[in-house]
Formats: structure tokens, sequence, C-alpha cells
């Protein structure tokens, strides 16, 4: 045996020593502590009896207390205190007294039990009469503090008295005197008695009495509890008879303990192995549980295939999506049954691609054939499968079937279509009335210059008179015609502009919207797409909020054209500003909240509108860009003041705009 091997068989023999010694100690320590807390159990148990014990007699003297106003009050009492005797083997005596102290009646306890008789209860001790008085004082129970009684062969013992009022009665009490050996001799258990030596002290230590059993503790396993009763304080204190344990019980104990250790050692290890195989296997079978859950939850279609293009898996969304069963479509080799006949010599191509792009990433669009001949578009993100040694066994393919995207993309741009439309219509009619104020002056000047030139023509000057009898003069006779005729040509011709101007005009104001109830909530939420694209286009941030209450009376489509207009130039507004403050935030509710007004605001943290410019902001034809041609905000503002509202803007503190418009709520138009 080499030296090493001496030193570590030498290393296990001390810890096995060690062991087997911190075994046999920690023995030793866990008898002793749990032979000191069986005493102080007793202890506690032993004071729960005697205070259990003398609560019963107090709730029976207490009885006796309330039924001594009777006519038979004095026989009654001797009766019942003779009960109470007789079942209380540690009571002495039972009295009625009054406040003075004289004796009324009495009672004493039968044989063998120690006799006060008259002579020894003439007078009361200072303690007794103390308690006496506190108690018809104070009309409750209470006990004196314990005092020594003497007979005549100089023996004794302590004794306490309990003093309880009588009921209607202000002067008079019924007191029982307590022997405090018998006390402990008659409540407390035999076993407690043999094995323990019991006393009870005085919190100052002082000694008041103890069992008749005269046995002596050792000394090692002592406790101490207090006995708290009305007036009197005691404490019960027990001395076990029991010495220190012994070395060789625990010797063997800390052996057999070594040896159950070691068993429970293995035993834990397998359990432990075990559980963790389970608990493995558990994990396992749950994680395959929740991948397989969370597969078939999947509305987009998984796809893998291996290098040559065999589909080696398909999800339930995939199968849903095609209308092939996974048995159907699991090892089948291009080409697939969901291809296109004439999109076939594409995916070969492709499948080349992938095996030479090196495991990177693809995406790309195509389209799908059902197993019904439905044509639909599919959006398709293949990734590469790698194994756990870090090679390349095939990809994992995501579909999305992007077919309904494509429908509200259509429903989209027709919307967009005839907003536009509905945006040209009212254009044109903000352009109509506009030209119309403009043109309606110099058209009705012509008017005027005409009807001057006429009234000269009628006024007769030389060579233009009207009558036809009159001869002219050569050389005027032609150009004075023509000129009457020039004249009443521009006459006509500017009234019938005029009238087709007016016509206009009468058909503008004709006009009218048709209402209906509108939740402003809802129409920002048809309108967000539009809105979206737009801010995306210039990397803005679209924030909106509404509140459910926010509802107008209303055409939908003059109102939805006012938003895209309002938040079209807010988006244009912020193209130059940085791009964390590129945030366009649309507002609805009601002001005051619950009140009879709806306020939209839509709010922009662009460089905002000039001080010169703004009185002059929703005038047809004012514009601050240089391709605008100043109609959308008079547009705006004509459509909200055909809805009884008003239109304004306010410059938004720290840089911005906010374009901020009120309209009746539809409760209170209603």
């Amino acid at each position: 045996m080499d030296r090493r091997t001496r030193i570590l068989a030498a290393l296990a023999a001390l810890m096995v020593g060690a062991v087997l010694a911190a075994a046999v100690m920690l023995s030793i320590r866990y008898e002793r502590s749990e032979r000191q807390e069986a005493v102080l159990r007793a202890t506690e148990d032993a004071v729960a009896a005697i205070r259990a014990r003398m609560a019963d007699t107090e709730r029976r003297l207490g009885l006796l207390a309330a039924e001594l106003q009777r006519s038979d009050a004095a026989q009654h009492f001797a009766r019942m205190a003779h009960e109470l005797l007789a079942e209380e083997n540690a009571l002495l005596r039972v009295e009625w007294r009054d406040d003075s102290g004289a004796l009324l009646h009495g009672a004493g306890a039968p044989a063998p039990r120690p006799k006060l008789d008259s002579s020894l209860r003439g007078k009361l001790g200072f303690e007794a009469m103390l308690a006496l008085r506190s108690a018809i004082e104070f009309d409750r129970p209470l006990y004196s503090r314990p005092y020594y009684v003497s007979f005549g062969d100089s023996s004794g013992f302590e004794v306490t008295e309990l003093a309880v009022p009588v009921e209607g009665s202000a002067n008079e009490a019924l007191v029982a005197v307590y022997s405090m050996p018998l006390l402990i001799d008659g409540t407390l258990p035999a076993s407690l008695l043999r094995s323990h030596q019991v006393y009870l002290t005085e919190t100052d230590g002082t000694f008041v009495a103890r069992s008749s059993v005269r046995l002596h503790g050792a000394g090692i396993y002592t406790a101490s509890v207090p006995l708290e009763l009305p007036g009197m304080s005691l404490q019960l204190r027990t001395n076990s008879a029991q010495g220190s344990p012994k070395l060789i019980p625990n010797l063997l104990t800390a052996l057999l303990i070594a040896v159950t250790l070691g068993l429970l050692a293995s035993g834990a290890l397998l359990w432990r192995d075990s559980r963790l195989r389970a608990r493995a296997e558990r994990e396992l079978r749950d994680q395959h549980a929740f991948r397989k859950a969370m597969e078939d939850s999947l509305f987009t279609g998984l796809r893998a295939r291996d290098l040559d293009g065999r589909i080696t898996y398909v999800n339930p969304a995939f199968c849903r999506m095609t209308g092939y069963t996974a048995e159907e479509l699991v090892g089948r080799a291009p080409p697939m049954p969901y291809w296109l006949p004439d999109l076939v010599q594409d995916g070969r191509p492709r499948l080349d691609r992938m095996r030479g792009s090196d495991a990177m990433r693809l995406g790309y669009e195509t389209e799908f054939v059902r197993r019904d001949g439905e044509r639909f578009p599919v959006l398709i993100f293949e990734a590469p499968l790698i194994d756990e040694r870090g090679r390349q066994t095939g990809w994992m393919g995501s579909i999305l079937d992007v077919s309904e995207q494509r429908r509200v993309e259509t429903l989209a741009r027709v919307q967009q279509e005839k907003l536009q439309v509905n945006a040209r219509m009212a254009l044109l009619g903000e352009v109509a009335s506009a030209l119309s104020h403009e043109l309606n002056q110099p058209l009705a000047a012509i008017a005027s210059y005409a009807t001057a030139g006429e009234n000269l023509l009628a006024a007769g000057r030389p060579g233009e008179s009207e009558d036809p009898a009159q001869p002219t003069r050569a050389g005027d006779g032609g150009s004075v015609g023509a000129l009457r005729t020039a004249l009443s040509r521009i006459r006509d011709q500017s009234e019938r502009a005029g009238q087709v101007i007016r016509s206009v005009q009468a058909f503008m104001r004709r006009r009218h919207v048709d209402r209906a109830p509108i939740r402003f909530d809802a129409l920002l939420a048809s309108i967000e797409p539009l809105i979206q694209l737009q801010a995306r286009r210039s990397a803005c941030t679209l924030n909106w909020r509404a509140d459910p209450d926010t509802i107008v009376l209303g055409d939908r489509t003059m109102l939805e054209q006012v938003m895209l207009n309002l938040t079209r130039n807010a988006i244009e507004a912020m193209e130059q500003s940085k791009a964390d403050r590129r945030v366009l935030e649309v507002e609805a509710r009601r002001e005051p909240p619950g009140g009879g007004a709806v306020a939209v605001e839509v709010r922009d943290r662009g460089a905002g509108v000039a001080p010169e410019v703004a009185p002059q902001l929703f005038s047809a034809f004012v514009t601050t860009k240089p391709e605008g041609l100043g109609i959308g905000l008079s547009l705006c503002r004509s459509v909200i003041e055909a809805h009884g509202g008003r239109l304004r803007y306010l410059p938004r503190e720290g840089g911005g705009a906010v374009f901020r418009f009120e309209l009746p709520a539809a409760e209170a138009r209603s």
C-alpha cells in the first residue's frame, strides 16, 4: 500500500470517527433538548390544569353567589357548599362573610382533609381581608396572596382564599379557602409528581408549597411557568429526576444512525437520479407537447425540406392552406402538387440557388394552387436547418397566405380612389367658388361699360341717330352700326357669363351634407391604413386615440377627406424634422368630458406656420408649400363649417402645429 493510499485511508477513518463522534454528541444534545422540552411542556400543561380547575370552582361559586337572594338562602348555601367541598378536594372551607369580615355562614371540608374550625377562622388575616374587600369593591372574583396557616401540633401549610361578591348585595361575598399542597396533589397527574419535583413559589422566589411526594430533582432539566390569577401571581416550578444522557446507548444509536444515514444517502442518490431522469423525460414531453400545440395553433404554414427538396414535415396550417394531408405531402419530391403548372419550371432553379446560397435566409413571393384548383398568393421565407454538428440538413419554410392582405389592399386602393374623386369634386367646387368671386367684378364692369356705350349712341350724337329714315354721313354709317353691334354682343356675352357663374354659385349653395351618426374612433380606424401608408413613406410614427363617445352627425366621406388632408399636411411638415420627433398625434374627445362637443386635434412636430401666414392660412390659394395650390385647408374649413363646426390653427409648445376643430356631438344636435 503506497503512502498516498495510506493517507487517504487514514483520512477516511478520521472522517468516519469524526462523523461518529459528531453523531454521538448530536444524539446526546438532541436527547437533552428533547427532555428539556418535555419538562417545559409538562409544566405548561400542569399550569393549564390548575388554572382550569380553579376557574371551574370560581364559576360554581359565582352561580351560588347569584342565588343567595332567595328566602332559604342559608339552607341553599349550606347544601351547595357541601356539594362543592365534596367534589373539589383542594378546598378546605366555603364561607359567607360581609365586608367587615364577619362570618355569616360557613361549611368545612369532610375528613381526612385538615379542618379549619371557627377558632382559626374567627378573624381574617390581612391578605384574606384585603382580597374580600377588593372583590366587593370591584365586584369581581379575586384571590389573596398565599399565607401560612398553623395548627396546634406545630404543623401547617400555605393557603389562598378566593373571594366572590354576592350578586345583589353591596357588602357580602363568598370565600373559598384553598390548600396549596392539596391543589398540587389533586390537580397534577401522578406521572408528573412521581418523576419531577413540583413546587409553587411567588414571583420573587419565595417558597409557597410543594407536592406531598418528597422527590428531589437532579437539577438538569428544570422549568418555570407563571400561574397568573386575579390578585395572585405564582410560579409553578418543576425539576426532573432524570440525569444526563448515557454514552453507551447514544453510541449504539449513533452507529445505527450512521448506517441508516448511509442507506438513506444511497437511496437519496438513487431517488435523485430517478427524479432527474423523470424530470428530464417530463420536460422533454412537455416541450414536445408545447411545440406541437404551438405549431398546430399557428396560422403560418411550416414546411421542412431536405437538401434535395423532399418534404420532411408540414404543420396543420400548411395542410389547411393547400388542402392536402400531411401523409400526402411528407416524403414527396418535386414537383409539388400545390405548384402552379406554369411555375413548375421556376421551382427547380430556385432549389439549385438555395443549395448554393451558403445557408442564407431567402424570402420571395409566389402563387400556390389549392387542391380544389383555387390559386392564392403566398409569401415564403426559407431558413436553413442546422443539426447538432453544425451541418445544414435542409430548409425550413414559413408560408404566409397573403390573399386576404391583397384583398384589403385592393379595397384600400378603391377607397383611396373614391376619396380622391370626392376630393377632386370638392376641389372643383372650391375653385368654382373662388373663380366666381374673382370674375364677377370684371364681368360686371364689362357690362357697365357696354351699357354706357349704348347710352352714348342713343344720346343723339352726330351720325349716331337710331332713326333709319334719317340719313347718315358718308363713311360713318358702317362704323356706327358695327359699334352698336359689338357693344350689344359685349353686353349679351357678359350677362351670359354672369348667369353661368351665378348658376355655379347657386349650385354650390344648394349642395347638402348627407348626415348620419359617425363614431370618430371607427372613422379613424377605417382610414388608419391610408395614414400609416403616408407615414411610413416619411418615416413618421402615428399615435391616435379616440373616446368611444365621440359621435357626430355628418357626411362620413367629407370628414374622412378632412382627416386625410390634415394628417397629410402634418406628415409633410415633419419630413425635415429629426427622426425621433416625427410623431403624428391624432386625438378625438368630448369637451368637456360628457359635454355637447367633440374636439379633434391633429398635432405634429414640424416647423409650424409663420406668424404672417397664420391669419390667411385657411384662405383659398394661400399655401406655404412650393408646389401647393392652397386649396386643401380652405376645403377642410368649408367642410367643417358645413357641419356646424370651426377649424383653427394653434402653435404647439415645443415646436410644431396643432389643427383643431370642434363639432356638435350627436346627442347635442338631436
